[in-house]
């Protein structure tokens, strides 16, 4: 047995997670999408720019009047007016014209070319028209950006499954008010413990009594773009949780999409949450004793479309099957992933294992882990097992995945598993 703690994957809570699809589809507004996942791809509905403009300060002309001009012989034109920054410009340039523009600006129609105001030099006499004279010669095209240069009409702005940052918000504020995006996950959170029952806040936070379990999962589920409901803490009795979980159910009056009960999960005589679970109405008990650590089992259920988690209550417990399943479950919810592909949305780095480690049997192996800079290089530290300190979730960075095998006895060691110094992907936490 590993000396060190670990969370071992089981095809039946692959199944589970895997079942579940995006939630549907809702319209928001630009300004209220970031963070949010489309739920369409979305394509410009008109070219960009809608019209041809000018990305200089300068004279709109026509380029075949400026040909040939330089400063020792430069052709004056008569300035016939000037486009105004955010009004359309519906004037025609003439032959033998220029027209004042500025970066951004519209342009006149007919133009072709922008001189810019450095190349140009304005002529100003009371007696006659106002002239400029332009100084160099400018092709077809130079300093204007023309109609659709920039995206055609119907050019991919996001793709479905987009999680919208500042970029994205940006982008499509130029043709939209309105983007649909999945609905974000509801997570309901109910905390188990008769020490957690207490009245007196600041007696239970001096003893360590404050169900901190309940603010992890609430932190999770921020992070991931997902809502927490506060389910609140019950004692360790079997009546005592039933009409909190059933409020949440999808007929009731705070309905939750993922339900989390956290604590009573082990085999106890105070311990309720697989047996209240089992008993909602219309509730399908999909696996129970799913060994995340040694004697710290959940439980996965479903009622409808709302899925039911029995977490442990011992914080490193918690936090590991959070990361490793509740998080993918909450991203494919959320629109996050279309494949049942776990962690695959977590940022990553490279290190080297700090000392060996044994094979975790056929079932892939989750490993929390520190990481420390020695040598120059990130070492990942794998957590021992046992321990019911908190101090852990300090230096706790994220885990490493040691893939199941059929046959453990490879590269040399007597029992399966990897060396001390094996290069392997630290998965960082949300």
């Amino acid at each position: 047995m590993s000396h060190y703690f670990c969370l071992r994957e089981t095809a039946e809570l692959t199944a589970f997670i895997a079942d579940f699809a995006a939630l549907p589809a809702e319209s928001v507004s630009v300004a209220a999408a970031l963070g949010r996942v489309l739920a369409h791809d979305i394509c410009s509905p008109l070219p960009c720019p809608a019209k041809s403009h000018s990305v200089r300060d300068g004279y709109a002309v026509l380029s075949a009047d400026v040909a040939g001009a330089s400063p020792q012989t430069p052709i004056l034109l008569r300035l016939a007016g000037e486009c105004h920054m955010g009004k359309e410009c519906n004037a025609h340039l003439q032959a033998g014209e220029a027209w004042r523009v500025f970066t951004g600006g519209p342009l006149p129609h007919g133009a072709d070319a922008v001189v810019m105001q450095e190349d140009a030099v304005p002529q100003q006499n009371p007696a006659s028209a106002a002239h400029v004279a332009v100084c160099h010669s400018c092709p077809v095209g130079q300093h204007v950006l023309a109609r659709g240069a920039d995206m055609p009409q119907g050019a991919p702005l996001a793709k479905v499954g987009t999680k919208l940052g500042a970029h994205h918000i940006a982008l499509l504020a130029q043709f939209f008010q309105q983007v649909p995006v999945h609905r974000r996950p509801v997570l309901g959170v109910l905390a188990t413990g008769d020490e957690f029952c207490t009245s007196n806040t600041a007696s239970a936070i001096a003893e360590g009594q404050t169900s901190t379990n309940a603010l992890l999962l609430e932190a999770l589920a921020t992070t991931l773009g997902a809502c927490c409901l506060h389910l609140g803490t019950v004692p360790d009795n079997i009546d005592a949780p039933k009409e909190r979980l059933r409020s949440a159910l999808p007929d009731g009056p705070t309905p939750c999409d993922v339900i989390v009960v956290i604590g009573g999960s082990s085999g106890g005589k105070r311990d309720f949450s697989a047996q209240v679970i089992a008993e909602l109405p219309g509730c399908r008990l999909c696996g129970h004793d799913q060994r995340v650590s040694s004697g710290r089992p959940l439980t996965i259920a479903r009622v409808g479309q709302t899925s039911i988690w029995g977490l442990p209550g011992h914080s490193l417990s918690l936090a590991l099957a959070a990361q490793v399943f509740l998080a993918p479950l909450l991203q494919r919810l959320g629109g996050q992933q279309t494949a049942p592909e776990f962690m695959g949305s977590s940022p990553t780095v490279l290190a080297r294992l700090g000392l060996a480690l044994p094979a975790g049997g056929p079932a892939p192996t989750h490993y929390p882990v520190m990481l420390r800079r020695e040598h120059g290089r990130l070492t990942a530290w794998p957590v021992t097992a046992g321990t019911g300190k908190t101090a852990v979730l300090r230096d706790m960075h994220g885990w490493i995945t040691m893939p199941g095998s059929p046959n453990p006895h490879r590269e040399g060691l007597p029992h399966g598993g990897l060396r001390r110094g094996a290069a392997l992907r630290v998965r960082l936490f949300a």
